[in-house]
C-alpha cells in the first residue's frame, strides 16, 4: 500500500504479469484447485490449457487485487456501470429486507460501500475471516475505516457460530440487506453439494440456502465482472424462484436451482471466478 502511492499507473502492466506469475508458480494447491474447476466446468479442455487458463484467473484477480488498493490509498479510482437496472432499482425500492446472492468475482471489498450508499439502506456483507490471525487484525482495521467512511456499510464475518443466521435473520427482519457470497466452502462452513448440469456437480455452503428458505426474503443474484483496467460492471438479475420443499424429502430441491443460478454466471465469466478450492467435479450422471 505504501508502494502504490509512489509508483505510476503505467507500470502496472508491466509489473503485475510477472510478480502474478510467481505467486502461480508457488501456490500449488490453489493452482491446482482452479485448474480442476475449469477441467470440470470444461471437460473438452486439456490439462494445458486448464492450467493456462488457470494463469488467466491468478491475473484478474491480482489486477482486481491492485484496482481495490489504489481506490484504498487514493491513488485510483474505477469507474462502474450496471447491468439490469431495473431490478437493481426493484432491490432499492423494496422495505422489507432482501438478500443478495453473489459470488467470488470483480471486487466485493471494493464494490459494497459504494453501493450501500446509493442503496441509501444498510447492507450487512458476509465475508470469511483470514486465515492469519496479523491479517485478520489488518482486515478488521481496514474494514472499520470503510464503515466509519460508509455508515450504510457493515461487515459480519463468518466464524463459524450457530449465532450468525440468527443474526442475519434480525436484520432482514428490520429491513435491512444482507449480501452473502454463495460459492466458496472453508473452515467450518457446512457444505451442500448440486448437480448442476448432468454429470457436473458443485459444491457450496449451506448457510446462504437456508437463510433463504428460513426468512423468505427475496434474494437478487448479483455479480461483479472486470470489464477492463479500472472499469467494472455490476450484473443484477431477477430474484430468484425457489420451488417449495416437499416434506420428507431429504435434499432441498431449490438446491439445483440455487447453484444453477451461480454457475451460469461463472461460465459465462469463468476468468474472473476467484475461488481457489475444489468446488466443481465431473462423475456420473444422477439418475434422480
Amino acid at each position: 500500500m505504501r508502494a502504490l502511492k509512489v509508483t505510476p499507473w503505467f507500470l502496472e502492466p508491466v509489473l503485475v504479469p510477472p510478480w502474478t506469475l510467481l505467486f502461480f508458480l508457488i501456490a500449488a494447491a490453489q493452482r491446482r484447485a482452479v485448474a480442476g474447476n475449469l477441467q470440470a466446468l470444461f471437460p473438452e479442455w486439456s490439462g494445458a490449457r486448464a492450467t493456462a487458463g488457470a494463469y488467466r484467473v491468478f491475473l484478474n484477480f491480482a489486477f482486481t487485487f491492485v484496482d481495490a488498493m489504489r481506490v484504498e490509498t487514493g491513488t485510483g479510482q474505477v469507474d462502474w456501470a450496471i447491468d439490469g437496472l431495473e431490478h437493481f432499482e426493484d432491490l432499492r425500492s423494496r422495505k422489507d429486507g432482501c438478500l443478495i446472492l453473489t459470488a467470488h468475482m470483480g471486487n466485493y471489498d471494493m464494490a459494497a460501500p459504494l453501493f450501500s450508499s446509493m442503496f441509501g439502506r444498510t447492507i450487512h456483507a458476509v465475508r470469511a475471516p483470514e486465515r492469519e490471525p496479523e491479517m485478520q487484525a489488518i482486515r478488521e482495521a481496514e474494514i472499520a475505516e470503510k464503515e466509519r467512511l460508509n455508515p450504510y456499510f457493515k461487515t459480519c464475518f463468518n466464524t463459524g457460530g450457530q449465532m450468525l443466521g440468527v443474526e442475519l435473520a434480525r436484520y432482514l427482519q428490520q429491513g435491512d440487506v444482507v449480501a452473502l457470497q454463495g460459492d466458496r466452502v472453508i473452515f467450518e462452513v457446512s457444505p451442500m453439494e448440486a448437480e448442476v448440469e448432468p454429470g457436473l456437480r458443485m459444491r457450496l455452503p449451506r448457510g446462504p440456502l437456508y437463510l433463504a428458505r428460513i426468512s423468505g426474503a427475496p434474494c437478487f443474484p448479483l455479480f461483479i465482472l472486470r470489464d477492463g483496467w479500472r472499469r467494472y460492471r455490476v450484473m443484477v438479475q431477477a430474484p430468484v424462484e425457489l420451488p417449495p420443499r416437499v416434506r420428507g424429502r431429504g435434499e432441498d430441491s431449490g438446491t439445483t436451482v440455487w447453484a444453477g443460478t451461480i454457475l451460469g454466471v461463472v461460465k459465462a465469466h469463468w476468468s474472473q471466478w476467484f475461488v481457489f478450492e475444489p468446488v466443481l467435479r465431473r462423475g456420473e450422471r444422477s439418475e434422480a
